[in-house]
């Protein structure tokens, strides 16, 4: 038996009286996912860094987190969110470019400090949990949903 995977979700929560104020989740199981998905439903929630537990870490060589060839940052960058009623994922690793999901036209733009989703990038919030549900048991990027170029 394969041991289980994880992921960590990061997200900041957008508070008047806090600036820094963020929250954070371990998921373990397809149950967490959903789970992680109601708490990034809830107000003020933002988008979610998302970093799986399984995957290599490569040598930071642009110093994005200090001195160039000196730290191990994630090989992957993923975030997900949730904004009016739409679920919006980006990916992107060693083998694929930034990319965002091709979701339902009707789907509005979303724009934050850290990742912003073009109009028509969002997903039913079933189709995003079924995504998420199928990185965690992977590690890679899912393939039951298309992908466009961000």
């Amino acid at each position: 038996m394969m041991p289980a995977m994880s992921f960590t979700a990061v997200w900041p929560i957008m508070k008047e009286q806090d600036a820094d104020a963020a929250d954070e989740m371990t998921v373990d199981t397809p149950e967490d996912v959903d789970t992680l998905l109601t708490r990034l439903a809830e107000p003020g929630a933002g988008p979610a860094v998302v970093e799986h537990q399984d995957r290599e870490l490569i040598t930071d060589t642009e110093g994005l987190l200090g001195a160039p060839g000196t730290t191990k940052i994630p090989d992957h960058d993923v975030a997900v969110t949730l904004h009016q009623g739409y679920g919006y994922l980006t990916y992107a690793d060693p083998e694929h470019d930034y990319s965002t999901l091709q979701g339902d036209p009707a789907s509005p733009e979303y724009r934050s400090e850290y990742v912003d989703y073009p109009a028509g990038a969002g997903v039913p919030v079933e189709v995003l949990a079924t995504a998420l549900k199928e990185f965690l048991a992977t590690a890679k990027r899912p393939t039951g949903v298309d992908w466009q170029a961000a």
